[in-house]
């Protein structure tokens, strides 16, 4: 059971996804972004708290991501397919790569889905963007952990990419054009 500072913290989370999607929606998204806003925090949540993504919700996510393509942007088709196979396919081959290099798992599947779900919603070209702020994200996240004594990090210790997947994509399909270059986007 969570206690009241988590939850409280979620709460937050939750608001700052409410009021960014308001603040920051691509024109005529504002329910599928408050959709993709909803199911990043779920997914965030449920890899923290047991070390998985769920296939239905990034599923939901990606069918969600192809949704808003087929409304909003089905002459740019091409990009958000590309976006989709691609950033699940890079994950999968470092997750192969890993475990053939270390003899372990080091990347769950899981983050190959939902790098393939957010790859729909930003195409190929949001991908790197993603990748950035969510490895910067997590570093800087697990170092300051461990600074304050509250969570080891070596390399033994699994963290959960998922949430910092999560934010990159949030972060990129809301800054648009500031992160993919408007013909791509």
């Amino acid at each position: 059971m969570p206690n009241a500072l988590t939850l409280f913290l979620w709460f937050c989370a939750g608001l700052v996804v409410l009021a960014s999607a308001f603040a920051f929606a691509p024109d005529g998204t504002l329910l599928l972004t408050l959709g993709l806003g909803g199911l990043l925090l779920a997914l965030a949540v449920i890899d923290i708290r047991t070390l998985t993504l769920p296939d239905p919700l990034t599923g939901l996510t990606a069918l969600l991501g192809i949704t808003m393509v087929w409304l909003h942007r089905a002459d740019a088709w091409q990009p958000h397919f590309i976006g989709g196979l691609a950033g699940y396919g890079v994950l999968v081959a470092v997750e192969v790569a890993y475990r053939r290099w270390r003899g372990r798992d080091g990347l769950g599947r899981g983050d190959a889905k939902l790098l393939g779900a957010l790859g729909v919603w930003t195409g190929w070209a949001g991908l790197a963007p993603i990748m950035l702020i969510a490895s910067a994200s997590a570093l800087i996240g697990v170092l300051g952990l461990s600074a304050m004594g509250l969570r080891k990090a070596d390399a033994e210790t699994p963290i959960p990419f998922g949430p910092f997947i999560a934010l990159g994509g949030w972060i990129v399909w809301l800054g648009g054009t500031v992160f993919v270059p408007a013909g791509l986007y």
